[in-house]
This record gives C-alpha cells, structure tokens and sequence, in this order.
C-alpha cells in the first residue's frame, strides 16, 4: 500500500529549479496562478539586481520540462511567441530594456531553444550593462537563467560554472535558486540523496524556498516517508499539485478519509489529471474498501489520456484484482 502511489506521480514528483514566466500550462496542463510561483521578494532584497525575473517578471522555479504533469508548467508555443515578441521590441535595446532582456533569456529557454541562444542574449545584455558601467557583472538572475539552459541542453560543466558563481551570492533567494539547480543536476545522473542534501542546503538558506521543499517532499513520498513530506508541504502555497501530494501522505497514514477529502478538492479542480485519479482510486480500494467505486474511478483512468503509462498498466492490473474481489 505505501508504495503503489509512486506510479501515479512518477513523471511530476521531482520538479526541480527553473524560472518559468508564463502562467498558461503547457500539453493539456494548467500552470500555477500569481499565487502559485515565488514572486518578486517583498523582503530586504527586492529592488536589488536579483529580483530581476523571467518573462513577467515572477519567478516560478519548479520543473525543468514543460510537463503537463505538474501545476507549474509553461507551453511552450506561447513562450516562442513570447520571446519573438520580445525579439522584435529589443533590436536596439538600452539599459531601461534590462528586464525585458532577462525576460527573453527566460523565454527562448522555455521554448526548448537552448543555451545558446540564451548565451547570445546574455552577451548583449552584458554590452548594455558595461556601456552604463564598465565594471558592471552580469546579473545574477541571467546567470542563472544560463545556468538553467546549461542543465536542459545537458551542458553540465557550463551549468555548474554559473552555479558555482549564484552559490557565492548574498541574495537568499538567488543562493537556494543555486543549490536546488545544483540538486537537480545531481537528480539527473540519478544520485537522489545527494540531490536531497543540496536542496536542504537551499532550505538552510531559505527556509521557505518553495521549490526546495516541494522537491524533498514529493522525494520522500517516493519512499513512503510521510512524516517528511508532511512537514515539507506545511506552510507551502498550495493547489491541486500540492493537494495531490498531500493526499499521498494522508494515504500513506492511513488517513483514508482525510485522503478522500483531498481528493474531491484536487479533482473538482482538475478532473482529468491521471496520477490523482489513479491515487483516488487506490484510497477508494485499499483505503475505504468501497471497490465498486473504485472499480468506475480506474476505468475513468484508463480512459483517461495523456500520464504515464505506466498508471494505465498499474489502473488494469488492479481492475483486475477488483473483478476478482467483487466475485467473491
């Protein structure tokens, strides 16, 4: 019971840092609303360099893919179109078109276009800045921006090298943006407890850096440690991706009513989405015996497209167990 869970949100559970600047979701999914990504800080560090962020200038630092799977995803058509917009409006820009040159590092990125055509903005940007000052560095936030576009276009040793630079700053927030990149690095070449212990790195930095939490989190509940991702979601902004992620946790307590209260928030908000289905669908089953109700819930979900197919493997095995049962 406490590891079935895992085929529902496999493709979604370990989202990991990038600045995202649109709101729409991209391949069927929704994307967070203002609420759901991490703005520009309202502490002692806004107005500074570092709160400079993509496209709208909100950061949203959670999934490196467009994945339709999470809540805070970006379509990719609509950041081309973003970063042609862009495109034609910066052919001659100037210091006052220093956010809108970091918004088009953010939306080629976004577009899949990779690093370098990140890195020729980020040139550009760095004669605009050096014509105001000749001393001047680049922005910290377009240096993770090439940092982001590094890890995506598989250029690691550029990604840590932009890195390496964001671990050494004074902005919490740019810091914790740095180690949980790191993290994901880390993720990639599947060395998971490393990539925890540098997104915890990020959390001694910033103890509410949401990214870094929701990563060690939906980690956790990959091995049924509820009680730390319990403690993870607590305090964070939550929608029908955190709410998925919290049902798990009730499931895993065998709280299988306060996972059915869950449930009905999560798919009155997104009714399609297939790693909670299936979930829902398994607390109906395991949790609350009611397997005629599952039994309609699993069929929905092999009915349903898009996810995993490993969820639609998992939903036909257990439709099977369920016949069985109800023969009985």
């Amino acid at each position: 019971m406490r590891t079935v869970w895992q085929i529902g949100l496999l493709a979604a559970l370990l989202s990991a840092c990038a600045t995202t600047g649109s709101k729409k979701g991209g391949g069927g999914g929704e994307s967070s609303s203002d609420k759901s990504g991490d703005g520009e800080d309202k502490d002692d560090d806004k107005g500074s360099d570092e709160s400079f962020v993509s496209a709208n200038f909100q950061t949203f630092t959670y999934s490196l893919t467009n994945n339709n799977l999470t809540s805070f995803t970006v379509n990719t058509g609509k950041a081309k179109g973003q970063a042609e917009d862009l495109e034609s409006k910066l052919k001659n820009p100037t210091i006052k078109d220093r956010k809108e040159m970091i918004a088009l590092m953010a939306a080629k990125r976004l577009a899949g276009e990779g690093v370098v055509p990140v890195f020729q903005v980020a040139k550009r940007l760095m004669v605009v800045e050096m014509k105001e000052n000749i001393k001047k560095n680049m922005p910290e936030v377009a240096m993770l921006e090439l940092a982001l576009a590094s890890i995506q276009s598989k250029q690691i040793p550029m990604a840590e090298h932009w890195i390496g630079k964001l671990q050494a700053s004074k902005n919490p927030k740019t810091k914790a943006a740095a180690f949980t990149a790191q993290g994901m690095i880390a993720l990639l070449d599947n060395r998971l407890p490393e990539a925890v212990s540098y997104w915890n790195e990020a959390l001694k930095v910033k103890n509410d850096y949401e990214p870094a939490r929701l990563n060690i989190a939906f980690s956790a509940l990959r091995f049924g440690d509820y009680k730390t991702a319990k403690a993870m979601f607590d305090g964070v902004r939550q929608d029908w991706f955190v709410q998925t992620g919290m049902m798990q946790t009730e499931r895993l307590s065998d709280n299988a009513q306060g996972a059915s209260e869950l449930c009905k928030s999560i798919l009155e908000k997104k009714g399609n989405y297939k790693p909670a289905l299936f979930s829902c669908a398994l607390n109906e089953y395991q949790g609350l015996g009611n397997l005629a109700k599952a039994r309609t819930d699993l069929e929905k979900v092999a009915r349903s497209s898009g996810g995993p197919s490993a969820i639609d493997e998992k939903a036909l095995w257990i439709l099977g167990k369920i016949e069985k049962d109800l023969m009985i």
